[in-house]
């Protein structure tokens, strides 16, 4: 099982396989406490075994989930969030004016480019305070770090006379090319439907049939939205 989400958010490793143990044990605890209740026998530990897998995917999974709709959410600001980039650029010659100016909606980045912006009032460069604010925890979209880092490696000269990183930054088909978004909405449109008719065609009308495809759709939804994100990769100091 994978941490990196984890680590993203700001949580200790060791914290979280502890959470993610405690939560599974007390699951099947309380599943199978419930089935020797019912007089299940000992079909109560297999429920109680499928319960605390379901318990420890949920909680171990919901990190990430986290990150993938924050980097949604980047990913559909940043044209607007390029176009700006660019427009400040050209009109203050200045990296340092550009990320004073720079806005967004997303709570993650707009408190990443709040803490940039106090680290260049506080005297520090573009990259350094860009790299100080610790975007490797609230930039997730690869299409924000790749504007970030365009706007980093301009230099007055550039900007003053144009150029190809200037028209680089407004370059859309790397932002096309982050995020299978269609791929999660088609499935999300047309799986409810393929159940239900599913459903239908075998006559499973019953409660635990009913249950059984509402999880089944749930665990489709989210490996989907697993596949459809893209992940950013940060090294020392905030750079890629």
């Amino acid at each position: 099982m994978s941490l990196n989400s984890w680590e993203q958010m700001c949580l200790d490793r060791n914290k979280a396989l502890t959470l993610i143990s405690c939560v599974g044990a007390s699951f099947f605890v309380l599943v199978t406490l419930v089935g020797e209740e019912l007089r299940l026998g000992s079909v109560s530990l297999v429920i109680g075994g499928m319960g605390a897998t379901g318990a420890v995917y949920l909680v171990s999974t919901a990190p990430r989930r986290a990150v993938r709709v924050a980097a949604f959410q980047q990913t559909l600001e940043a044209p607007s969030f390029a176009a700006s980039s660019n427009i400040y650029l050209r009109s203050t010659s200045s990296r340092s004016k550009t990320l004073l100016m720079l806005r967004a909606d997303e709570p993650r980045l707009k408190s990443f480019l709040a803490d940039v912006r106090r680290h260049v009032l506080l005297g520090y460069d573009g990259p350094t305070a860009v790299h100080g604010a610790l975007p490797q925890e609230r930039v997730f979209s690869e299409s924000v770090k790749t504007v970030l880092d365009s706007v980093l490696g301009v230099d007055r000269a550039r900007v003053e006379e144009g150029g190809d990183e200037l028209d680089g930054i407004l370059n859309s088909s790397n932002l096309d090319e982050e995020t299978k978004l269609p791929l999660f909405i088609a499935v999300s449109f047309f799986l409810p439907i393929m159940l239900m008719l599913f459903a239908a065609m075998n006559k499973g009308g019953g409660l635990a049939e009913i249950a059984a495809l509402v999880i089944l759709e749930a665990v489709i939804l989210d490996i989907t939205l697993g596949i459809s994100g893209s992940s950013v990769a940060w090294g020392r100091g905030g750079k890629a």
